[in-house]
């Protein structure tokens, strides 16, 4: 069992690595999982064997290749691949399957083995070509289209070549007879099945979706459903992968085929990748150099590259490049894989020929890409065609379902060549572009595109009504980079991943969808819905502030639009994670985020965004909501002038300087004092600390007042004078040598670096101003080092404010407890701007507001830091040797 294990562990980890270094080279990922297979083999490293146990999870793996290319596998798209494309399909089928038999055969292999080499040629990938159009923005060309519908019929029609070999190696025997019975069954059963699996298939997995109360129940019959009418297809004497597919093509339009998709990938990462490294591994690398195995490649090489070339003679009498057409359906990829695995493990091929096969595949794979670039550079060179007025009654015309250039007009000028192409967009989500259209928009798929008030109009449009086909549109034809390349980007890592197999998945937007369903429903509707709009689209990007600012600024929408945008995106996880909190709806927290919201449309716009991510359980959503409410009523205060939640602030603010006098330093202190500290202070004690700040204290001085507190028995200790850092760990120090017990902390800093802290204390006597003072300074001189607190909870949240790190430590409720927290802050180079410090059944929960030593929130590394301070404790910093001054030599006085 452990070498099972051990063969386990090595392939995964050999996948990924091998798949991620493919990706980083510009390989497809396929390719690295084959040579990561050919490394780790029997023939190379010896790291692992081939067994039961790998053949297995290969086995599984190409299953649910297969079903997921029939998941994303429309039927009514595959009907209407137009007669170009399922010509080029049946050529470039019948071509290289029949050099392959006659290159086969003239090598002295038998007729069984000559047909299974010859089907082996015939599949093109359809992966590895939309990825390759795909990188150089001409999935929309006609050539495109073209190669992508034949690769998807000659997949089908690989699935039933491969069914009639299978079974005529099983049966031994070769006939014209037996050929025909044998495509009669697997026509028939792709056609019976497919057909009672779509119409019995989703209303099924809907009643189970209703009734299972199992987060696992729906994702477990997909698998089940999978493997039953695999096993069906095996018992039907044909491939089982045949059974898988229509399995996918079944679930293709079922309701929950998004959640199975989402579910079942995470699986098929796992296994898919077992399959091409199984292939490698029963590879000899020996034999892929050997003489005869290089003659056999480059003969098969020839077939199949002339055959698939060739098989551009489909498209007679219909537009497009024709050697770009051939060139786009010479990779064999994935589909020709499955033939040579199946074909070793069967005993129809032998070593030499698998190896012959497997040179082919890659051969084939690795050529593509650079011939298919090299073609659409040349024919993009010719340039842009110039441009005319738009016509009487615009530019795109929809007949017959094709949105089209109205003919006989021209072409648009560069001015309106994004209001056309984004039209043609949103005409593409109900309709197929057409040849002149896609021609012109291939045309310029390196020029920069200029934004205007029009084009902004419709980019809005495609925002609100645009679904998965027109954001593969605006991306494939290069509108996208063209006119934001910054969104482009954002959209290219979301389809980076080389295992998903889903073309349409990085093209659809839950979020932005669910904020539109909200703005269309919203009771009172925003001002600016677009500006939400932009910022949940970024969020499904899971792009950050900054690219939030660049996009704005290329749209050229404002600087208040570039605000709004980007403190959405930055702020997305704000209200969510402050309602979570236990005190997240205390007046304290809730006024700081509106004062940072600033407006009451800001504060909705978040919220709906909050909505659009997750409302979460209802119980989460009703405090969601009841924050939500408290927010819109701390910005709604018409006796304030000003924006609501800084109004209040600005109120408390009014208030004390009213009591300081206007025109003081304490007023001018008060002024720029930090709103969240006003939020939490009432005006009388907001002006009595700074009067306490004012002047500010030389370094190294300390002010100290003590005033009773409202519970019998405990004092207000405050404290005023320069920052530094670790004061607040020597107050802990001083105060705990003063036997005084802290309660409850408060802090403000100015950045002129004056400092006030409040604390709320108890002890057996009212403390004295000067003991405290004394015992704080002498801690500042000689720091104490603190024990560790191993059983304290350290937990942090970054999310639930604008300003602060959230540090939340429970611990038991021992002296010194303060000053081991704030010790640690301090060894980790951590400020503390805020405390709240409670005690609940000899617990301590304690909470701080925390940022690195420039004003920012915390880093991991930071917050490791404090986490093993406080659990492992601080040793006293070194002291600082002061410098002794220079000997001066008294002056001599004027009586000498």
């Amino acid at each position: 069992m452990s070498a099972v294990l051990l063969d386990i562990l090595v392939v995964l980890v050999a996948a990924k690595l091998a798949a991620e270094l493919a990706e980083r080279a510009g390989v497809p990922a396929v390719v690295g999982e084959i040579l990561a297979g050919l490394a780790i083999g029997p023939s190379a490293l010896g790291l692992v064997e081939p067994s039961e146990v790998l053949l297995t999870l290969g086995e599984i793996g190409v299953i649910l290749l297969l079903f997921q290319v029939g998941l994303e596998m429309d039927l009514a798209e595959l009907g209407a691949v137009g007669r170009a494309s399922l010509l080029v399909a049946v050529v470039g089928v019948a071509l290289p399957f029949a050099g392959g038999v006659a290159v086969t055969l003239a090598l002295g292999e038998t007729t069984n083995t000559a047909i299974f080499v010859g089907a082996a040629l015939t599949a093109t990938s359809v992966g590895i070509t939309a990825r390759v159009f795909g990188d150089l923005r001409a999935l929309a060309t006609v050539e495109a289209r073209t190669v992508l519908g034949a690769a998807v019929a000659d997949d089908v029609l690989g699935l039933v070549i491969l069914t009639v070999v299978v079974r005529l190696v099983q049966d031994g025997s070769v006939s014209l007879s037996g050929v025909a019975g044998i495509l009669a069954l697997a026509v028939v059963f792709l056609v019976a099945t497919a057909g009672l699996g779509t119409r019995l298939a989703p209303p099924l997995f809907a009643f189970v979706d209703r009734r299972a109360r199992s987060a696992g129940t729906l994702v477990a019959l997909a698998l089940v459903f999978t493997l039953g009418v695999a096993e069906l297809a095996q018992a039907a004497k044909l491939a089982t992968v045949v059974g898988a597919f229509v399995a996918g093509l079944s679930l293709a339009r079922s309701e929950q085929v998004e959640r199975i998709r989402h579910e079942l990938t995470p699986v098929g990462h796992l296994f898919v990748p077992v399959f091409f490294l199984q292939i490698g591994i029963e590879a000899d690398v020996a034999r892929l150099v050997h003489p005869a195995v290089l003659g056999a490649a480059a003969a098969l090489g020839v077939v199949a590259v002339l055959g698939k070339l060739a098989s551009a003679a489909g498209m007679a009498g219909a537009p497009g490049d024709r050697l770009l057409v051939g060139l786009g359906m010479l990779p064999r990829g994935e589909v020709g894989l499955i033939f040579a695995g199946i074909g070793l493990r069967e005993g129809i091929l032998d070593g030499d020929l698998y190896a012959a096969v497997l040179l082919v595949v890659l051969g084939t794979t690795l050529a593509t890409p650079p011939l298919l670039g090299r073609r659409l550079r040349g024919r993009r060179a010719a340039g842009v065609p110039a441009g005319v007025p738009p016509p009487e009654g615009g530019w795109l015309v929809i007949e017959a379902g094709v949105v089209d250039l109205r003919p006989g007009c021209g072409t648009p000028a560069s001015d309106d060549h994004l209001e056309v192409g984004l039209g043609a967009a949103l005409a593409v989500a109900r309709t197929r572009p057409g040849p002149a259209l896609l021609a012109w928009l291939a045309a310029g798929a390196d020029e920069p595109l200029a934004w205007h008030g029009a084009a902004r109009a419709r980019f809005f449009e495609l925002l609100r009504h645009g679904d998965a086909r027109s954001w593969r549109f605006v991306e494939s034809t290069g509108l996208l980079a063209r006119a934001l390349p910054e969104l482009a980007r954002a959209l290219q890592r979301r389809r980076a991943d080389p295992a998903a197999l889903d073309p349409a998945a990085p093209f659809r937007f839950p979020v932005l969808a669910r904020a539109h369903e909200l703005v269309e429903a919203d009771a009172a509707p925003l001002a600016y819905p677009e500006r939400l709009a932009l910022a949940a689209l970024l969020v499904d990007l899971d792009a950050g502030p900054e690219l939030a600012r660049q996009v704005v600024t290329r749209l050229d929408m404002g600087a208040d639009a570039e605000a709004d945008v980007a403190l959405l995106v930055a702020e997305r996880t704000l209200l969510r994670a402050a309602a979570a909190r236990l005190d997240g709806l205390d007046e304290a927290h809730v006024l700081p985020i509106a004062a940072h919201l600033e407006r009451p449309e800001r504060a909705r716009a978040l919220y709906l965004l909050s909505v659009a991510l997750d409302a979460g359980e209802p119980w989460q959503a009703q405090r969601l909501d009841a924050l939500h409410r408290m927010v819109q009523g701390a910005l709604d205060h018409p006796e304030v002038s000003g924006a609501g939640a800084a109004g209040l602030v600005e109120r408390r603010r009014a208030a004390a300087i009213a009591l300081v006098g206007g025109g003081t330093p304490a007023a001018d202190r008060l002024t720029h004092a930090p709103g969240g500290w006003l939020a939490r202070l009432s005006p009388a004690d907001a002006a009595a600390l700074a009067e306490l700040v004012e002047p500010l204290a030389p370094a190294g001085e300390l002010r100290v007042a003590v005033r009773p507190a409202e519970a019998p028995g405990s004092w207000r200790v405050e404290l005023a004078g320069r920052d530094r850092h670790g004061l607040l760990a020597a107050m802990a120090q001083g105060l705990g040598a003063c036997g005084l017990s802290v309660q409850a902390a408060l802090r403000a800093i100015w950045p002129d670096g004056g400092a006030a802290d409040t604390f709320t204390v108890t002890g057996p006597a009212a403390p004295e101003p000067a003991a405290v003072r004394a015992a704080v300074l002498d801690a500042l001189r000689n720091p104490a080092s603190a024990a560790g607190r191993p059983g304290a909870a350290v937990a942090f949240d970054d999310r639930s404010s604008p300003w602060y790190t959230l540090c939340s430590v429970e611990a038991d409720d021992e002296p010194g407890l303060l000053h081991a927290l704030a010790a640690a802050f301090t060894a980790a180079g951590a400020d503390v701007h805020g405390a709240r410090v409670a005690t609940v059944d000899g617990r301590a929960r304690d909470r701080f507001e925390l940022t690195d030593r420039r004003g920012a929130k915390l880093g991991a590394a930071v917050q490791d830091a404090i986490a093993a301070a406080v659990h492992r404790g601080s040793p006293a910093p070194p002291r600082r040797r002061r410098r002794r001054p220079p000997t001066r030599r008294p002056r001599p006085s004027r009586r000498s």
